[in-house]
């Protein structure tokens, strides 16, 4: 307290300006303190939401979580539920970024946006705490440091779900032509389109486990009474492939018009097995400009200097200057 009002009065010349700061300071601060008992002594006093929440959190596909690590997390989960509507009849988007990047869970959405209001206050708290060891720096400096590490705690999660996005839409998309072929085979074979789905994610569970989960969950759908062009469109927003899309239409129309779905699925399988091979010939091609940096700073000046080094070295010595 003491270093807080001498770098507060080192700012700020006037004594009563001081004090009204400190004391907003300290005002605030008690006003969030106890309104973080007051959240977490509601989680604790409310036995049955915290018992509701578990019960959705297991239906959701998430595990249960221990009895230790439980009981912060649907604290966590309650707090980021005034934030979020539970009773939406179309999932949001920061609902259905969170399916995209593999967080299935119910409460997926609550503990989303409570880390994103918790991780900022308390690296907020934390760089308070810090200004005994940051004695160098002056007022404006810390509250500028606060402000970038309370800025980081609020785009960190964000940036932890969309990098994991990307990496799951990539392996998705890795492995998509693969189960075309797989589903080509089982449905020239005799296989209706819902049976040729199954066994695709049966073969499938062990090399690529995230996209037979999905098919397994499409079969799912199927059996329980929703369409076939309704199921591969979930498919396509829980996985986030653009080119999925194309697939639904080319099925729509041959469950509709009649017409051959093996003939439909090998058409698309080599297009998009095509696409994929475009996309690595793409990424080959940029190696090239991709190396220049590398060997303009870290290559050819090691290079330089044993090619040149001992030539300089010997005109040094000849005209005596070493």
């Amino acid at each position: 307290m003491d270093y807080l009002l001498s770098l507060i009065s080192a700012s700020v010349q006037d004594e009563a300006m001081v004090r009204l700061i400190f004391s907003l300071a300290i005002g605030a601060s008690a006003v969030l303190v106890f309104a973080a008992l007051g959240l977490v002594a509601a989680g604790l006093q409310d036995p049955v939401r915290r018992r509701l929440l578990a019960i959705r959190r297991s239906q959701g596909g998430a595990a249960m979580p221990t009895q230790a690590s439980g009981g912060l997390q649907l604290l966590v989960a309650q707090l980021g539920q005034r934030f979020v509507a539970s009773d939406e009849a179309a999932p949001s988007a920061t609902r259905l970024r969170l399916i995209q990047a593999g967080y299935r869970s119910l409460s997926a959405p609550q503990l989303y946006w409570a880390w994103r209001l918790l991780l900022p206050l308390c690296l907020f708290g934390a760089a308070i705490m810090a200004l005994p060891l940051l004695s160098g720096l002056s007022l404006l400096q810390v509250i500028l440091l606060a402000a970038v590490l309370a800025g980081a705690g609020w785009l960190l999660p964000a940036m932890v779900v969309d990098k994991r996005r990307a990496a799951r839409i990539n392996r998705l998309r890795q492995a998509f032509p693969d189960a075309l072929d797989l589903m080509v085979v089982c449905v020239e074979s005799g296989l209706a389109l819902p049976q040729a789905i199954e066994r695709v994610a049966e073969e499938l569970a062990v090399s690529h486990g995230e996209l037979a989960e999905e098919l397994a969950l499409v079969n799912a759908e199927i059996r329980a009474g929703i369409s076939s062009a309704d199921a591969l469109r979930n498919l396509a927003e829980r996985t986030g492939l653009e080119d999925i899309g194309g697939l639904i239409s080319l099925l729509a129309q041959s469950i509709r018009f009649g017409s051959s779905v093996a003939d439909t699925l090998r058409i698309y399988a080599e297009e998009f097995r095509d696409r994929r091979t475009q996309a690595a010939e793409e990424q080959a091609a940029k190696i090239g400009t991709k190396l220049v940096f590398p060997l303009i700073f870290c290559l050819w000046p090691s290079f330089f200097l044993v090619a040149i080094g001992p030539a300089i070295i010997g005109v040094l010595k000849a005209f005596g200057r070493l």
